[in-house]
């Protein structure tokens, strides 16, 4: 064995120790925005294969505790974003909520006027738009989570710009389930 064999298996050994470092740094250093990534490419990948395939009897529910009814164009971009074939809303006619008395029955009370079955609750794919009202929105959010057993995805409105047909647009769809899994990781 002479010096340049030497060498040149020294070049490839070298070579692969740092593609080992650099993939265990990849990897340990980014695993938050990988596990990100991946998930959304899931996401992402799920949506489209089920993109024109409607189950039977599915349910496609945007629940409006907004008070303020979906106009047409929010209605679109809610649909478009969550890759829904269709879409159903149901407005609760959340309003305002009486102080003096029993708040936590009056709030969930507008959750009793949906009628859905437990089934139905179990099957139905959900998108939620907030209450405005703090309180009654974490009062909402946690009877939700119990009936479904995960957060819904949260539709965010914002206020669309002074042009615009509509006084507030479809800002994003909000993975609660997604920000509730990242911070279990912070644990």
């Amino acid at each position: 064995m002479n010096m340049e064999n030497i060498l040149t298996l020294f070049a490839i050994a070298a070579g692969v120790v740092a593609v080992i470092e650099l993939l265990e740094y990849i990897f340990t250093k980014n695993i938050p925005w990988l596990f990100w990534l991946v998930t959304r490419l899931w996401r992402w990948g799920r949506r489209q294969l089920g993109r024109n395939v409607v189950a039977a009897g599915q349910r496609y529910l945007v629940l409006n505790f907004s008070a303020h009814p979906l106009l047409p164009q929010q209605r679109q971009a809610i649909q478009a974003r969550l890759c829904w074939p269709k879409l159903e809303i149901i407005d609760t006619g959340l309003g305002n909520v009486n102080e003096g008395n029993d708040f936590v029955t009056q709030v969930l009370g507008y959750i009793d006027k949906i009628n859905l079955t437990p089934e139905q609750w179990q099957t139905a794919c959900l998108a939620v738009v907030a209450a405005g009202y703090a309180p009654a929105w974490a009062v909402l959010l946690a009877e939700l989570h119990g009936r479904l057993g995960y957060f819904p995805d949260m539709v965010r409105l914002r206020p669309a710009g002074t042009n615009a047909e509509e006084k507030f647009e479809v800002a994003e769809i909000v993975s609660l389930r997604e920000i509730r899994n990242r911070a279990r990781a912070k644990r």
